[in-house]
C-alpha cells in the first residue's frame, strides 16, 4: 500500500479514540493545549497561515489533523512538528533571514514570513519543480512577498558562495556527512532538524557560538525522509566552455568539485551547481546592516573632498550601484577561527545512544514528518535554550582562545565534544541502537493500544461501586446501561473502527510477506 494509504489508516486510527480538528483555528488550539505552541508570537503566525491553503483541493480531509500529508512529491510535516521547530526557533525577529531545507508546499516559510517580515530574506529549497511551483503559487495567492523558492539540492549547494542565515530549518533527516551545512549559520544563528544515530533519528537545535563553535541540544526523537544525496551523470550536468554548467531545467551556475584542500565542505565528488546569495541592499533595509556597514553608508554617500576641483563618486552612484553589491559583512573586521579553551566534562554517555527516546517508542512516519506526541521521555520540560547554562559558565570565565584552522567543533548538552569532518562521528555508532519499525506495526501498537485502553475502560465501569456501598445490582446496572446507551454505543463504533484497522494491518502484512516470498 503506498504512503496516502496509510496517512488514511493513521486517520481513522485518530479519528476513532480521538477530536480531529476541522478547521485551522482548532488547529493550533489543540497545539495550545497540549504545550507545544506556547509564545504569543509563535500563536498568531499559526493563526495568521491557514494549513489548507498550502494543500491540494478536495484532498484535504485530514489536513488539520496532527498527522503528515503527502501526495506525489508533495508533502507537508505534523502540525505538531512544524509548532516545536518554531518555537526551537525562536526569537524570530523582523529583518531576519530564514532558509528552509525541502521546503516543500511552502507552509513553514509562510508560517516563518509573520515572524520575519517582507523586509527580512525568507528562502527555500526542494529538489522537485513541481513542488517549487505550487509553492510560488500558493504564496503569491496569499500575498505573500520576499519569499523565494529555489530548485536543487542541498548537498550541491556552494556553501563558500552563499550567504549564511540567521535562521534554518531541515525538513529531511542529515546525517553526519552533513554538517558541514553549519558553515550557512550566522554566528549566533540557530539550525533546527532532524539527524540520523544509528538507526534512529533525533530532532536537534544547533546554535553557532562563533566561527568555529557550535552547541547542539538534542529535543527529541522524530522520523523523516532522509535528505538525497545526488549523483552526478552527464544527462543531469554538462559543462560549457565558459566554466559554468547547464542543468536539465536551464539554470545555470558555477559548476566546480570540492576542493581537496578543504575536504570538509561538501560531499566527496559531488559537485556545486548554484549557490544562494542575499538580498541586494536598498536604503529602506540599511538598519537591518551592520552598525559598520551603515556608517560606511553614511561617510561614502555624504562625503565631499575639500578641494571642489577633485574627481569623487556622486551619491547615486554610492546608493544605487555600489553598495547594494556589497555584501552584509562587507565592512566587518575578519573573525578569526577560533574558541574558547573550555574544559569539557567526560561524556555521560556515547552520543549514539539516543538520549530522548528511540524512534520506535512513538508512531512515525517516513513521509517527511512525525507523528511522535511530546511526553517527558521525548520532549525536554523546559523550552529550547541558546546553549547548555555549563558551556555559558565555562566560556564566560575563559579568555584563552584556541585557534582551529577552519576546524568546526560541536559540543553537546552532555558535554561531548567532537570536530566536524573527523572520522568516528558519534553519531555513527550504532551500539545500543534499535531498528526504526515499519510504519504498518507502529499502527498496529497504536490500535492494540486503543483495544487494550478500551476494554480496560469497559472493565471498569462493570465493578463500578454503589453510590451507597457495595456494588450495583444486576437490575441497577441494566437501569444504568439504559440511561446511558448513547455513549455504550459510541463505544461499540469505536471498538469496531479499530477491528477494522486491525484487520486492514493484517491484509498489508500479508501483501508485505507476499512480496517478500517472491
Amino acid at each position: 500500500m503506498a504512503h496516502d494509504g496509510f496517512g488514511m489508516l493513521f486517520a481513522a486510527a485518530v479519528q476513532g479514540h480521538n477530536h480531529v480538528p476541522r478547521s485551522n483555528r482548532e488547529m493550533v488550539e489543540d497545539l495550545v493545549r497540549s504545550g507545544t505552541l506556547t509564545s504569543e508570537e509563535c500563536i498568531a503566525a499559526f493563526n495568521a497561515t491557514d494549513r489548507k491553503d498550502f494543500w491540494l483541493e478536495g484532498n484535504a480531509d485530514f489536513i488539520y489533523a496532527d498527522m503528515p500529508m503527502r501526495s506525489g512529491s508533495l508533502h507537508v510535516s505534523a502540525p505538531q512538528i512544524y509548532a516545536q521547530a518554531l518555537e526551537s526557533l525562536m526569537p524570530l525577529k523582523p529583518g531576519m533571514s530564514f532558509l528552509n531545507v525541502g521546503s516543500g508546499t511552502g507552509y513553514f516559510n509562510s508560517i516563518v514570513s509573520e515572524l520575519i517580515g517582507e523586509m527580512g530574506t525568507n528562502h527555500g529549497i526542494d529538489i522537485w519543480p513541481q513542488t517549487i511551483d505550487h509553492a510560488t503559487d500558493r504564496c503569491q495567492r496569499r500575498g505573500r512577498r520576499g519569499l523565494s523558492f529555489f530548485l536543487g539540492n542541498v548537498y550541491q549547494l556552494d556553501v563558500a558562495q552563499s550567504m549564511r542565515y540567521d535562521r534554518i530549518y531541515l525538513g529531511a533527516c542529515a546525517n553526519s556527512r552533513s554538517k558541514y551545512l553549519y558553515r550557512l549559520l550566522e554566528v549566533g544563528g540557530v539550525l533546527v532538524g532532524p539527524f540520523q544515530v544509528g538507526h534512529s533519528q533525533q530532532l536537534r537545535r544547533v546554535v553557532r557560538e562563533s566561527e568555529a563553535h557550535f552547541t547542539v541540544e538534542i529535543l527529541g526523537s522524530v522520523r523523516f525522509a532522509t535528505l538525497i544525496e545526488p549523483t552526478v551523470t552527464p544527462e543531469v550536468v554538462q559543462t560549457t566552455n565558459s566554466g559554468s554548467m547547464r542543468l536539465s531545467n536551464g539554470l545555470r551556475g558555477p559548476c566546480r568539485p570540492v576542493s581537496a584542500s578543504d575536504p570538509q565542505v561538501g560531499l566527496p565528488g559531488v559537485q556545486f551547481t548554484f549557490s544562494l546569495r542575499e538580498r541586494p541592499w536598498t536604503i529602506d533595509r540599511s538598519s537591518l546592516y551592520p552598525p559598520s556597514f551603515q556608517r560606511a553608508v553614511l561617510v561614502c554617500s555624504n562625503s565631499r573632498p575639500r578641494d571642489d576641483r577633485a574627481a569623487f563618486l556622486p551619491r547615486e552612484m554610492w546608493m544605487q550601484h555600489i553598495f547594494p553589491w556589497c555584501a552584509r559583512r562587507w565592512f566587518e573586521p575578519a573573525r578569526p577561527l577560533s574558541l574558547p579553551a573550555v574544559v569539557m566534562a567526560p561524556a555521560a554517555k556515547e552520543q549514539g545512544t539516543n538520549t530522548a527516546g528511540s524512534s520506535d517508542e512513538c508512531g512515525a512516519s517516513d513521509d517527511g514528518g512525525s507523528t511522535c506526541v511530546p511526553s517527558a521521555e521525548t520532549t525536554p520540560e523546559v523550552g529550547p535554550r541558546a546553549a547548555s547554562s555549563t558551556m555559558q559558565q565555562e566560556s564566560s570565565g575563559l579568555h584563552e582562545e584556541i585557534h582551529t584552522d577552519g576546524v568546526l567543533v560541536e559540543v553537546y548538552d552532555n558535554g561531548q565534544r567532537h570536530t566536524i569532518g573527523a572520522e568516528e562521528d558519534p553519531d555513527d555508532a550504532e551500539d545500543g541502537q534499535r531498528e526504526a519499525l515499519p510504519f504498518h506495526q507502529v499502527l498496529r501498537l497504536l490500535a492494540e493500544a486503543t483495544l487494550a485502553r478500551q476494554n480496560l475502560e469497559a472493565g471498569e465501569r462493570g465493578r463500578r461501586p454503589h453510590a451507597g456501598g457495595g456494588t450495583r445490582s444486576d437490575a441497577e446496572e441494566e437501569g444504568s446501561m439504559m440511561t446511558g446507551n448513547e455513549s455504550e454505543s459510541d463505544g461499540d463504533e469505536d471498538m469496531s473502527e479499530v477491528h477494522d484497522l486491525l484487520e486492514e494491518i493484517e491484509m498489508i502484512e500479508a501483501d508485505d510477506d507476499d512480496d517478500s516470498a517472491e
